[in-house]
């Protein structure tokens, strides 16, 4: 049966550092168990060794964000360009925002503001794209009637999905859309803060004309 000592556990001094515990063994026989920590320099290696490895982490875990990012702006781009295209090929032009080239559009810009928000059209290219417009694709009276003999209202883009898109590189805000003042050509873009590699914010379009995700440094890419 073992019991542990009642007296109090002595400085080892041929160790000088280690604390000793006494255990005491049926038959009078005593062992002296020793406690060993961590000594200084294995937790400076230790912490090195994270130190290194977050050196090499957080690195890889911002450039894969940014990625993921890049990419949600370009799929969102594409389904919204898709539905641009099959309005243009109905209606004989874009939705025209009247040279309007910074409508934004899509969370933030279409809802009733309520908590919790309710998704409602608010930009002109929403109401044209779900078919709830006030240009061509109308629900209400006087309805029109497009180039394929089809009557409005033309669901191209749920209200749901354009409600669901924003801009992810700063989450207050969403997309802009924009058309020349015939409503010929369309941009859609976003803003991205400075990083590394921008000392300022800059911009990510693509346009009718242009389908891969761009930067510009400014908006001269709008006509």
């Amino acid at each position: 049966m073992k019991k542990i000592s009642d007296k109090p556990a002595k400085k080892d001094r041929r160790l000088g550092k280690s604390k000793k515990e006494v255990i005491q063994i049926q038959g009078g026989i005593t062992i002296m168990k020793q406690r060993k920590g961590f000594t200084l320099i294995e937790l400076m290696i230790v912490i090195a060794i994270i130190i290194i490895l977050a050196a090499i982490a957080i690195p890889n875990y911002l450039r894969m964000t940014e990625r993921a990012r890049r990419s949600r702006v370009a799929g969102d781009f594409a389904s919204i360009g898709t539905a641009l295209e099959a309005y243009a090929v109905d209606w004989g032009q874009y939705p025209n925002t009247g040279a309007a080239y910074n409508e934004p559009f899509g969370k933030h810009t279409d809802t009733d503001g309520g908590t919790p928000a309710v998704p409602t059209v608010v930009a002109k290219v929403t109401g044209e794209l779900s078919g709830d417009g006030t240009v061509l694709n109308t629900a209400a009276a006087p309805l029109h009637t497009t180039l394929t003999g089809e009557t409005s209202p033309v669901e191209y883009l749920k209200l749901g999905t354009i409600f669901a898109m924003y801009n992810p590189f700063i989450p207050d805000e969403d997309y802009n859309y924009g058309t020349d003042d015939t409503g010929t050509v369309w941009f859609l873009y976003v803003e991205h803060p400075s990083d590394t590699t921008h000392a300022a914010a800059y911009y990510l379009y693509r346009s009718d004309s242009v389908t891969d995700l761009t930067e510009s440094v400014d908006t001269g890419f709008l006509p």
